[in-house]
């Protein structure tokens, strides 16, 4: 029930993204509104109000989140237009629907990955919408601490040989150290120069260290000590050699610094961006 709520959550704020004006719009996602659930929608239709729509951009902290749909949607525009891969393997997959709207993308074999009953009401979800799922996208069920991840995604159809872009969205707070190095280990083994782009949330924010602000405290407060849901962090100090074990080699590490001169002075938008949050992006060499 967490990962579908979560996972529901992020669908909320890319449609929330998506309510800003052409010029002020970092993503396009044409299906994410459509996923939610009757509460969410309703808080949609009432945010069709810019005044409104502003005032919950800022107090949930919205500005990171389009800033990392943007990197991730540029990374696999990139990756499809310069015919680098031939594979997406999306590990969380969530309500996330790059698979249906990224140009090029139904040329690719797309496999989306999550928990089982998140896969099946994305599944369900996603029909309704399509009239019928495509073809170039499969899904997989599984449950990151009980099962192994290549079983599952041989079990699936899919070939470490074939060049591949993995997207690891959201997902390494919410799983242990062992799953977390155990999923880095399976993505290794995967055809040299696939990449792999993730977020992942800083380790002195795990451990309560250097809270920078009444924000930080408050989330730390419900997210790692409250609710329980953040139990693991990386240091990106440290993200270039903990890569290297699993011969992954760090192409970039991003904060809120970056991805504010990146993206929201790219439309102009002046929105907060918090800074417990980052994003990587690596590429497997052998």
């Amino acid at each position: 029930m967490k990962a579908i709520n979560t996972g529901m959550g992020v669908a909320y704020a890319r449609a929330t993204g998506n309510l800003y004006s052409k010029e002020k719009r970092l993503f396009e996602d044409p299906y994410s509104e459509k996923l939610l659930s009757p509460l969410y929608k309703f808080f949609i239709f009432l945010q069709h109000s810019p005044r409104i729509n502003d005032a919950i951009v800022k107090l949930k902290d919205l500005g990171w989140f389009f800033c990392r749909f943007r990197y991730i949607d540029d990374v696999l525009k990139n990756s499809i237009e310069k015919k680098e891969i031939e594979t997406v393997v999306n590990l969380g997959a969530g309500m996330d629907c790059r698979a249906y709207y990224i140009p090029g993308v139904e040329n690719i074999r797309y496999f989306e990955v999550d928990y089982p009953p998140v896969v099946e009401t994305k599944k369900a979800k996603m029909e309704k919408i399509l009239g019928k799922l495509p073809n170039h996208v499969i899904y997989v069920p599984i449950d990151f601490e009980k099962q192994g991840l290549d079983a599952e995604l041989e079990k699936a159809g899919y070939d470490l040989t074939s060049k591949t872009l993995f997207i690891w969205e959201g997902v390494t707070q919410y799983i242990s150290k062992e799953a977390n190095d155990s999923t880095l280990k399976y993505v290794a083994q995967a055809a040299p120069g696939s990449k792999i782009v993730f977020t992942y949330v800083i380790k002195r924010f795990i451990e309560g260290k250097s809270l920078k602000d009444a924000t930080e405290k408050s989330m730390y407060k419900w997210l790692v000590k409250g609710f329980k849901m953040f139990i693991y962090g990386l240091d990106p100090t440290d993200m270039g050699d903990y890569l290297s074990k699993y011969s992954l080699s760090l192409i970039e590490d991003i904060g809120a610094e970056e991805m504010n001169d990146r993206y929201m002075k790219l439309v102009d938008l002046d929105l907060p961006i918090f800074e417990i949050e980052r994003m990587a992006l690596a590429e497997i060499k052998k």
